[in-house]
């Protein structure tokens, strides 16, 4: 029975069945937050001229038959009961999202009344997830990558969620081997090594460079810089924390309005709060101020991008066509390629590589 969260008019409304008591989750149990709250602006003309019509890219099917956000859910409950799943989402993208909820047995979904940033964007669902289970571990997921093959990912955020589980007060960021001198990502320095059991490289965070500069990028590389994937995996307590810490003015209304979850003013309490809710970026104003709390593990062997800008959707068709996917080695993607060979086009490649 699908069950999920609909804020706009309080927790307590249910698509189907009663409400959840708060209390009835296992305390301390694995979590996805999966973040599509975003209005995919960069791409507008681009998800334009391929479906006719706006749309945010987090509900665009670029690829195959399912949209980002799908695909983003299927990794989400690839580690989690669709019951601990928790999208946030911009309540102006109901007419989007209807057909695609219908479709999927997801867990809850906040929405979140306007778009404050990525800041807010995790916070608020954040919230909810603390309210349930105040020890959950937590596995943050945007929704606006693509990952190639899926597998070896999953077993790197699991491996990550012990780890934090084992030492709440650490919080793990996923990095990628940087394939370009990006200037629009996010990128991360490494620091020492951590001594860790297992095949596991975990290293402390140095620091943080969002967007660097044509000069900086030569220092970045000799540095070992990584590319930031925005996949976090924390304690809840401890992040929240870290919110405390450095976006109190996001943090400590969200705190208050904890308070009144599952209540008839739930509702009209989130859109005055809002009102006043300044914006702020998750990763500059609040990671990139911490590195000395974070830790990072390297994902190799797995295709990374972020779809931020059509060049980098197009480029990754182009690889896929290629069987050229740059840190996957030819044998995985050519042992997918063979069982789409008879496919016609493309499009229908993508639905068995994709999933």
């Amino acid at each position: 029975m699908q069950r999920w969260i609909d804020t706009r008019g309080g927790s307590s409304r249910y698509s189907q069945g009663q409400a959840m008591s708060l209390c009835s989750q296992s305390s301390g149990s694995l979590w996805s937050l999966v973040l599509a709250g975003g209005h995919g602006e960069r791409l507008r003309e681009y998800t334009e001229q391929c479906f006719g019509a706006y749309r945010p890219k987090q509900y665009c099917t670029f690829m195959g038959k399912r949209s980002m956000i799908q695909h983003t859910w299927r990794r989400a409950k690839a580690l989690c009961l669709p019951h601990q799943v928790v999208t946030v989402m911009d309540q102006s993208h109901w007419g989007y999202v209807r057909t695609q909820l219908i479709q999927e047995p997801l867990g809850r979904v906040v929405w979140q009344p306007d778009n404050r940033g990525t800041g807010p964007g995790v916070f608020l669902p954040l919230s909810y997830i603390r309210a349930h289970d105040p020890q959950a571990t937590v596995v943050l997921w945007p929704s606006d990558h693509f990952i190639f093959p899926v597998e070896p990912m999953i077993q790197v955020v699991r491996d990550a969620a012990a780890l934090v589980q084992q030492h709440p007060h650490r919080m793990v960021l996923l990095t990628v081997p940087p394939q370009s001198r990006e200037q629009d990502y996010g990128w991360v320095i490494p620091g020492n090594r951590l001594p860790h059991p297992g095949g596991m490289q975990v290293r402390e965070v140095r620091r943080f460079v969002e967007k660097p500069q044509g000069n900086q990028l030569e220092d970045i590389a000799l540095s070992g810089g990584q590319w930031n994937t925005l996949v976090l995996i924390a304690n809840v307590q401890t992040l929240w924390e870290a919110g405390r810490q450095c976006i109190p003015e996001v943090v400590m209304p969200l705190e208050e309005h904890a308070g009144g979850i599952g209540t008839s003013s739930e509702h009209q309490r989130l859109l005055h709060l809002y009102r006043t809710m300044p914006t702020r970026n998750f990763s500059s104003d609040l990671l990139s101020l911490i590195p000395q709390h974070l830790h990072m593990i390297d994902l190799t062997g797995v295709y990374w991008s972020d779809w931020g800008r059509p060049e980098r959707i197009q480029e990754t068709i182009a690889c896929m066509r290629r069987g050229d996917l740059c840190g996957v080695d030819s044998e995985t993607v050519g042992r997918f390629w063979v069982k789409s060979r008879k496919n016609e086009t493309v499009q229908d490649a993508f639905t068995v590589i994709m999933g």
